[in-house]
């Protein structure tokens, strides 16, 4: 075999006098692709894919190599055999051009990249390779990119002082760890955690099963709480039947508090009573009742009294599935059972944006039909062009890429949110994030030209913008009629689906962030809109547009969300016009300056849900490790992130900055807008984005466990420690307990129910005179194996069990946590 690099050896490749027909060759790839790193050089990085051809047979130049990545700018050298474009937002082309010659049986390309931005971690690496022999875009050839290790520190980027390597992590988990490593938890310490709990004498128990009584056995709200809790119960092998001696008495007190989530659980031998101030708060007395089961011993309750509210009664996760269709309704309800379980009670449903539409809308099946679907295409006419991964087959349900919930599908989720206290928000990205949409509508135009038609575009607008995910052309036409007959459509026909659930529509979340500046600049038509209503700036157009569409749905009953932008920079008498219309906003910027937004919009009225990016983004990775998947705009969160957000004080709920440098949370307020109405933030939400996700695991993993710090602060806003950011010993100490909280309470059960999980990384470092190795974790009865020659710990290396001399000549050390089945990625130590 032989190897060539292009293009400085390309005059070594042997040609062939013929050009064969690829597609007389079985249906498998004729080539194989690696990509290998090279290094980050500031602004841009190199590496290269080797193409070989393993066909046995000369590679003539009918192919095209189709995969995708994160947008880059990719160029290679001027004498390459190959061109590399870019047929849309992370959909790559590779071909032959004038240059090539025939690649011989068991020859390779070596091929030379270099991208613009940085490698930060595996999400940034090839993937979803494809081969399209002859032309032939509708059977494209499935091929596996090898991506190799990113294993040297030149190859990623990541801040000096944030970067998780064995000293960095061995610092960490000291910190956090504290002393001792017993947590003495009561049954009722859960999460979120009760605002109060009385321990008594003796115990309850409900091995043996229990007998429902409901007080009020006619009541169909009651009767969804009682069939909550036999199910939850029914799922631990408890049962519930009649003369059983343990008796579960539900009831429902309008006067117990003020709040209607507020409950009262009394637990005293054979009889457990439950109280609610609604048939919500008597819900969450339930599932507490529940999680107590989960974390006593043998089914046996210690005898107590809990008496608990919520600070906050919107308390929410939103889930992107558009990006990835990471799986189906038994994926959601999967999803929807941890909301409940932790007392989350609001999912923003994101199902629609440039990438996807994955619900199905009577009287326009082509959202489904073309943009649920991603496939190899150069027109993206019948489906949408592979974004982010997939094998180029738009019909292979088993990729991210595709898939949709039908509409029964969708009116049966709702009901199982309902049951579980869970309400539905749909979101319908608008007037940015609307590819998918666009894309969709252009199709009808063309395969159902007799059907109604909505053009949500503007054919001559020539505005040259580019999205934050590099998209040129996903805004929607807001001059056209054809725009807001299109929202009302799916809007009513979402009504009905609410309808057939038993449900009532009242909210939808519109989005309305990230409209690229010039995205309206040479569109003839919004030019005259502007003319008509003697507007001047984009800002006044996206005014007209929500004031109108916000018009439009409140005639229907419905109220409307969005994310900041939708708020931001109008005068008063937008604000008052606008606001009664809003049932909330999710305020995320909280980097630097932009950390006033929250409590600003709080200020003009709004009702603000914190969606913090540095406390609440899902989606963003655990650290700055090389194979820790997620993004890194919003820098890391982890469950200590989460955890540590202060609603009432947004300026103090970043303890390390993005950069790595400590914050002093004594002094982070000053000179910034005080909040001058609690009243205004209504709650808090998590937001999980799909880009990274390629499954449901993968979204676990991202969710678990940062979910829990979400939920705790979300129930509790006021932690103690925040009342005086001085006492640094009351966060820390208060930090520990937290963290055994979550390593040896809530992990241990999250893991018997089948979720997937982080484990935190150990630590690695040497003794001041170098002599002695020593390694720590996050969590206590932790497994960690270690090598000492540069090699990946497997479970089968090194066990650590105490501190060892150090060989001599030792260069690199490299460990992993091992928990519960689950493992770390691994810490490096390079001396």
């Amino acid at each position: 075999m032989t190897t060539m690099t292009i293009p400085k050896r390309l005059s070594h490749i042997v040609a062939c006098l013929t050009v064969m027909t690829m597609t007389t060759l079985a249906a498998q790839p004729p080539v194989e692709v690696k990509w290998r790193m090279g290094e980050n050089l500031g602004k841009s990085y190199t590496s290269q894919l080797t193409i070989k051809n393993v066909s046995g047979m000369p590679l003539g130049d009918n192919w095209m190599l189709m995969f995708n990545q994160f947008s880059r700018t990719v160029t290679v050298p001027a004498d390459c055999p190959v061109s590399i474009d870019e047929v849309s937002t992370t959909y790559y082309r590779v071909k032959p051009n004038s240059r090539y010659r025939t690649l011989a049986a068991g020859d390779s390309l070596v091929v030379p990249l270099t991208m613009d931005g940085t490698m930060v971690n595996v999400c940034y690496e090839p993937a979803g390779g494809h081969l399209v022999l002859d032309g032939d875009l509708a059977h494209p050839l499935p091929v596996n990119i090898d991506c190799g290790l990113l294993d040297h520190p030149s190859q990623w980027y990541a801040p000096a002082k944030l970067y998780p390597d064995g000293n960095y992590m061995y610092a960490y988990n000291q910190a956090i760890n504290g002393i001792g490593d017993a947590y003495t938890g009561n049954d009722y310490d859960i999460f979120p955690t009760p605002k109060q709990v009385d321990i008594e004498a003796g115990y309850c128990s409900v091995a043996a099963g229990v007998t429902i009584v409901p007080s009020q056995p006619r009541n169909p709200d009651m009767r969804r709480v009682c069939s909550l809790l036999a199910g939850e119960l029914k799922q631990r092998g408890i049962g519930n039947s009649a003369m059983q001696a343990t008796r579960v008495t539900l009831d429902i007190n309008s006067q117990l508090h003020p709040n209607p989530e507020a409950y009262t659980l009394r637990v005293h031998d054979h009889a457990i009573d439950i109280v609610g101030a609604s048939s919500q708060g008597l819900a969450c007395g339930v599932m507490t009742l529940v999680a107590a089961i989960d974390h006593c011993n043998d089914h046996k309750l210690q005898n107590a009294t809990v008496t608990d509210w919520p600070d906050f009664n919107y308390r929410g996760m939103m889930l992107d599935i558009a990006r990835n269709y990471i799986g189906g309704p038994d994926t959601l309800r999967r999803f929807i059972d941890l909301l409940a379980y932790y007392k989350i009670n609001t999912l923003q449903f994101h199902f629609a944006d440039d990438e996807a539409w994955r619900l199905e809308i009577p009287g326009l099946p082509e959202l489904t039909q073309v943009a649920a679907r991603r496939g190899c295409t150069l027109d993206e006419q019948g489906y949408l062009a592979q974004i982010f991964d997939g094998n180029g087959n738009p019909n292979d349900t088993t990729q991210s890429a595709n898939g949709y919930l039908t509409r029964q599908q969708f009116i049966d989720l709702l009901r199982y949110a309902r049951d579980r206290g869970v309400r539905v928000i749909p979101e319908v990205e608008t007037p940015g994030h609307a590819r998918a949409a666009i894309v969709a509508m252009k199709n009808r135009m063309r395969l159902n030209p007799q059907a109604r038609q909505y053009r949500l575009w503007d054919d001559r607008n020539t505005s040259t913008y580019t999205s934050a995910q590099s998209y040129h052309d996903n805004v929607l036409n807001v001059a056209s009629d054809d725009v807001y007959q299109f929202i009302d459509t799916v809007v009513a026909e979402l009504q009905q689906m609410y309808r057939e659930a038993g449900l009532t529509l009242g909210v939808v979340h519109l989005g309305g962030d990230e409209v690229p500046q010039g995205a309206w600049d040479r569109s003839p038509d919004v030019q005259a809109l502007m003319r008509q209503h003697h507007l001047t700036t984009q800002h006044q157009v996206s005014e007209y547009y929500i004031d109108r569409i916000s018009q439009l749905l409140a005639r229907r009953g419905v109220r409307i969300m969005g994310w900041q932008e939708v708020a931001l920079g109008h005068d008063t008498a937008f604000n008052h016009r606008l606001i009664p219309r809003m049932a909330g906003v999710n305020a995320w910027s909280t980097l630097g300056k932009q950390a006033a937004v929250p409590y600003q919009l709080a200020n003009d009225g709004y009702p603000v849900i914190l969606s913090c990016v540095t406390n609440f983004y899902m989606d963003m990775a655990y650290s700055w490790h090389q194979d820790e998947r997620g993004l890194h705009w919003g820098g890391k969160v982890d469950e200590l992130d989460a955890w540590s957000a202060l609603p009432w004080n947004v300026y103090a709920s970043v303890r390390v900055s993005p950069d790595g440098d400590t914050t002093d949370v004594t002094t982070t307020s000053h000179g910034m807008p005080a909040l001058s109405d609690p009243s205004r933030i209504i709650g808090v939400q998590g937001q999980l984005w799909g880009e990274t996700l390629r499954n449901a695991a993968g979204a676990q993993y991202l969710c678990l466990p940062k979910m829990l710090g979400l939920s705790e602060r979300a129930w509790n806003a006021a932690p103690h420690w925040g009342d005086s950011l001085a006492d640094a010993a009351a966060y820390h100490d208060a930090r520990h307990q937290y963290n055994l909280k979550v390593g040896t309470r809530e992990l241990p059960l999250l893991h018997s129910r089948g979720y997937n999980f982080r484990v935190g990384p150990p630590g690695i470092t040497v003794t001041p005179d170098g002599g002695m190795l020593l390694i720590n974790t996050q969590y206590p009865h932790t497994l960690v194996t270690y090598t000492l020659d540069g090699s990946e710990p497997t479970p089968h290396s090194t066990r650590w069990t105490a501190p060892v001399p150090l060989p001599p000549g030792t260069r690199t050390v490299k460990a992993r946590a091992y928990y519960l089945n689950h493992h770390s990625v691994t810490t490096r130590l390079d001396l």
